[in-house]
């Protein structure tokens, strides 16, 4: 199966402390208006997770590369404020890089199309 790289989706799951959800996603909301405007953005869904209330997870998806991401994205200084407030209410943050190897229902990633 062939994938390309220069679209990514970057999945972060976080493990919130205890009632802090709204909290968290109040700090975010601007992150997200902000972000939502940067040329290479091009979706993201945040989901709550039914079987643990307080896990959090972004689904974003970006047209660069990880490398173009991470050296164009990640130093964006709007960031910084948001992700240091959100700090204390996170238990446990895991990221994954991903590229898309097919889709279906839609054609937001540049994965095979069935």
């Amino acid at each position: 199966m062939t994938t390309t790289t220069d679209q990514i989706v970057i999945l972060v799951r976080f493990k919130l402390k205890p009632n802090s959800k709204e909290a968290f996603f109040g700090i975010l909301k601007p992150l997200f208006d902000t972000m939502s405007q940067e040329p290479t953005f091009v979706n993201s869904i945040v989901h709550e997770d039914l079987d643990n209330p307080d896990d959090v997870v972004f689904y974003e998806i970006w047209n660069c590369s990880r490398e173009t991401w991470l050296a164009e994205e990640a130093t964006k200084p709007y960031r910084n404020a948001p992700f240091e407030q959100a700090g204390p209410m996170v238990i446990e943050r895991t990221l994954n890089w991903l590229v898309s190897a097919g889709e279906w229902g839609s054609r937001l990633t540049s994965g095979k199309h069935h």
